[in-house]
């Protein structure tokens, strides 16, 4: 790998004797007097900082008297990631043969005006974070990898590739822009799990905010389902006729765009037995959009939220109960409380995949709801009815109407809050090939939304932290296409040593930096998953690997729908099917996971082989020259092929581990009830694991006895609010568009 290095011209002149030997090489640090291009560029670079500052800096009223210690543990972060950064330049020269004190003296004389603006970027970062009032180790730690990422993208552009002769440059270019992207994305998910693990003071927490225990609006609970499984579909219904919620304040719609015309006779049979209202279409026309628009058509006016539950949901008695006192708010459009799931020990996938989900409901949303800029997430949610048909009803051209109806009613200045307690309890895709469907669908459909909606997010009213987090939100579905850029990349270089044609890259003469850079974010980006799934609940350290295990599996897909939808391909909504089928026996688990991973298998096949032949090259070259280049590539492109290779492997397990129908019972139990219940023995479990929900055989549930004064018919939040000690109702009506 080195041998490319010996076309490249030196960057300096080499060292005078004295100084150690010379470094025919670029270095991380040079020093001598900036060009006018740099003073120009160090000039561009620090006002558009200030310009950030003053505008981003500007403090909260919770935040007031964090700007000074704020900036003081940024610019001590600043210098840690200088530190980090240094560090790998101190190794180069260790290993060109300089001692220790003479590494540290050249890398002290060698400090040039970039590192001192970078510092100064660094608390200025730090200064902008300190508002949300972190932790000092926290913005410590942060500003110290956002100085880290920065000075390693700004010595690759302004130092590294202008050594790259032009005519290989093009290979630099798209590996840097692949590397600027996954370390862009690391920056933001690392914001939310510090942001979660380090603020010391939460303004919007559900216990913070106005609630009502004597608003009882009226409430309709739309089920859309499609072809569901009749003994999961009857539980759902029953349990949510069964709520504790007055009779006269509720009701239930279900939504069949089933096929089946003996499944639909038999779900509309049940429905009208517990009381449910039935509805189907004669079309399927916008998907599950269209059938929640063609129930809200239909929904009486009085009316004034509504709820959406998947088929597979089995809702606890007290979820409308404790939540809809929230929208005595009436600037609050939407509430979301988290995912939750029965069936975790279904099969090695649905175990991790339920710790995955935790991330999202226990660190990402909590961050986004402090700054009013959660996303509905299809299920378990109530949106007000007024906010719904003033944004246009549900997005029927898009495929995850649920995330794109955020966005409108985001930007028509509708609040939205997050209650993370579980209330009802769904099932997850046990086998890989449901987990797969499930995640194209999710990254098309978001980067769908990101293209049609881009435009108006950044014109709207919303505010700078609510525009990042729907943008941002959007472009992790691009994390598949970097990947593979890089990984791609690395092939390149290695197959052109192998056949005696060495590619130029920006990485060629600074390996021992190549490698801690990489090292640290992969190293850091584990420890602050890991903190984050800690504040979830407890996980051992290898569960935390597995879910990362996990997420790579699913990155080519990511990488699939996300550049379908960029190129504009047309694709339908795919529900995700819960009905795993049966355990397979180990060739034909292999079998099938490697046809539903060709892409991945191949390409973690072919960095494999190619990583054993550089690893050997670079065994028998140390010997006889430098083969460190060899050995440190051979290494990212095994640990490459491993990512890719986390594909085939989730979905092996996924069949060999399978279980049908291992359920968790829900917890705290639905009350049991006598004989003379209307709908006694209506459900008949057909499997023995669910013979333990047998205890859904009843009519509504009856409220407290003691309940606060009855509601009034066609009540509005302010007439409720009068009877609620110490309450103060904000300015009535929604806000405008």
């Amino acid at each position: 790998m080195l041998a490319a290095a010996t076309k490249l011209p030196p960057a300096k002149p080499p060292l005078p004797a004295s100084s150690g030997p010379g470094l025919n090489e670029t270095t991380l640090l040079t020093g001598g007097s900036p060009s006018t291009v740099d003073l120009i560029a160090i000039l561009v670079v620090l006002g558009v900082l200030a310009v950030a500052f003053l505008v981003l800096s500007r403090p909260r009223r919770a935040a007031r008297g964090s700007g000074v210690p704020g900036a003081i543990g940024a610019t001590v972060g600043a210098m840690c990631g200088i530190a980090t950064y240094t560090a790998g330049y101190v190794s180069i020269l260790l290993n060109r043969g300089y001692d220790l004190p003479g590494a540290l003296a050249r890398a002290a004389d060698g400090v040039t005006y970039w590192e001192i603006v970078l510092a100064m970027a660094g608390a200025m970062v730090g200064a902008v974070f300190a508002r949300y009032r972190w932790r000092s180790l926290g913005l410590l730690s942060y500003v110290g990898l956002v100085t880290l990422v920065a000075g390693y993208l700004m010595y690759a552009v302004t130092t590294a590739i202008p050594q790259v002769p032009p005519d290989q440059r093009w290979l630099s270019l798209i590996l840097l822009c692949a590397e600027a992207g996954s370390l862009t994305l690391v920056l933001i998910f690392a914001f939310y799990s510090l942001d979660v693990a380090s603020r010391k003071t939460w303004l919007r927490m559900p216990e913070r905010l106005p609630r009502s225990r004597r608003y009882v609006p009226k409430v309709a609970v739309h089920v859309p389902i499609y072809n569901e499984p009749y003994d999961v579909v009857s539980i759902t219904i029953a349990r949510l006729m069964a709520m504790d919620y007055p009779k006269d304040r509720f009701m239930v719609m279900v939504l069949d765009d089933s096929s089946d015309e003996a499944g639909r006779n038999q779900v509309q049979a049940f429905c009208r037995q517990v009381g449910a209202r039935y509805l189907h279409r004669p079309d399927r026309r916008g998907f599950k959009a269209g059938a929640l628009n063609y129930a809200l058509r239909r929904t009486p006016r009085d009316v004034e939220l509504i709820g959406v539950v998947d088929a597979d949901y089995w809702v606890e008695p007290d979820y409308l109960r404790s939540v809809v006192g929230y929208f005595v708010n009436p600037r609050l459009g939407f509430l979301q409380t988290p995912q939750d799931y029965r069936n975790i020990e279904e099969s090695y996938l649905t175990k991790q995949y339920y710790n995955a989900e935790a991330y999202f409901y226990h660190a990402v949303l909590p961050s986004r709801n402090e700054e009013n800029a959660i996303i509905f997430c299809g299920t378990m949610g109530l949106i007000r009815r007024r906010a719904l048909e003033q944004s246009g009803g549900w997005g029927e051209e898009h495929v995850c109407e649920d995330a794109e109806l955020s966005v409108r009613l985001a930007a028509l200045g509708w609040d939205s809050l997050y209650v993370g307690k579980s209330f009802g309890k769904g099932l997850m895709p046990a086998v890989f090939d449901a987990y797969k469907k499930q995640f194209h669908r999710w990254a098309f459909g978001n980067v769908r939304i990101l293209l049609t909606h881009l435009g108006g997010i950044l014109q709207s009213r919303m505010s700078k932290r609510q525009k990042f987090d729907f943008i941002a939100g959007n472009l992790h579905w691009f994390d598949g296409v970097f990947i593979t850029a890089i990984a791609f990349s690395l092939l390149y270089v290695a197959l052109g040593e192998a056949v005696g044609l060495p590619v130029a890259t920006h990485h060629q003469r600074e390996l021992a930096l190549l490698g801690l850079v990489p090292l640290f974010l992969l190293v850091d980006g584990v420890a602050r998953v890991h903190l984050a799934l800690r504040s979830a609940g407890k996980i051992r350290f290898r569960d935390t690997l597995r879910v990362l295990g996990m997420w790579f599996a699913i990155k080519f897909t990511n990488m699939s729908a996300a550049l379908k939808s960029l190129i504009g391909v047309q694709a339908p909504f795919v529900r995700t099917p819960k009905d795993p089928g049966r355990a397979l026996q180990p060739g034909e688990a292999f079998t099938r996971a490697v046809s539903l991973t060709r892409g991945e298998s191949l390409l973690a096949g072919v960095m494999w082989c190619v990583s054993g032949l550089t690893l050997w090259r670079g065994l028998h070259n140390i010997f006889v020259r430098q083969g460190q280049g060899d050995l440190l590539l051979a290494f990212w492109l095994g640990l490459y092929g491993l990512l890719f290779a986390c594909a085939p492997i989730y979905a092996y397990l996924s069949y060999r581990t399978l279980r049908p129908g291992l359920i968790t019972p829900l917890t705290p139990a639905p009350p049991r009830f006598d004989q003379q219940a209307a709908v006694a023995g209506s459900i008949v479990a057909t499997q023995p694991t669910q013979a333990a929900f047998d205890v859904v055989r009843a009519a509504p549930v009856p409220i407290s006895s003691d309940p606060g004064p009855a509601p009034v018919p066609g009540s509005t939040a302010a007439a409720h609010a009068e009877t609620e000690p110490g309450f103060v109702l904000a300015q009535p009506g929604p806000p405008k568009p």
